[in-house]
C-alpha cells in the first residue's frame, strides 16, 4: 500500500509540475505577445503620419534641373512651375528657385525651404 501511495505522490507532483510548466509557458507567451504588440504601437507612434487635406511643396533637385515637388498625402507629383488662384483672388506663381520654393503674386513674394498648404483651403471649402 505505501508503494501505491508513493507512486500516487509522485504522479500527483509530475502533473503539477507539468501544470506550473504549461502555466509558466502561456504565461511567457502573453507577455511576449504585450511587449511585441506594445512596441510595433510606439514604432508606428514615431512614425509620422501622412496628411491627406496637407499639401506640401519643395524644391528638388532632378537629372532636369530644379523641380518642384508637390505632396498631397501619398501622392507624389513634379513640375517646374505651378499657378494657383484661390476664389477670386489673385494668381500665384510657384516654382524653385535658389533651392527653395518661390511664391509670387503681382503684390508679394515668399521664398522657404517648403510650402504647406490646407487642401480645403487652397481649393476654397474653407
Amino acid at each position: 500500500m505505501g508503494r501505491k501511495n508513493l507512486k500516487a505522490n509522485h504522479e500527483l507532483e509530475r502533473s503539477h509540475v507539468m501544470f506550473l510548466s504549461k502555466e509558466t509557458f502561456y504565461l511567457v507567451l502573453i507577455l511576449a505577445g504585450l511587449i511585441l504588440f506594445s512596441s510595433s504601437e510606439n514604432n508606428q507612434a514615431a512614425k509620422p503620419q501622412v496628411d491627406p487635406t496637407q499639401v506640401i511643396l519643395r524644391s528638388i533637385q532632378t537629372a532636369d534641373g530644379p523641380q518642384l515637388e508637390i505632396r498631397i498625402g501619398h501622392l507624389v507629383c513634379k513640375t517646374d512651375q505651378l499657378t494657383y488662384q484661390r476664389k477670386q483672388g489673385p494668381e500665384f506663381t510657384v516654382q524653385p528657385v535658389g533651392g527653395k520654393v518661390q511664391v509670387k503674386s503681382e503684390r508679394q513674394c515668399i521664398s522657404s525651404a517648403q510650402v504647406k498648404f490646407s487642401l480645403p483651403w487652397l481649393t476654397g471649402e474653407r
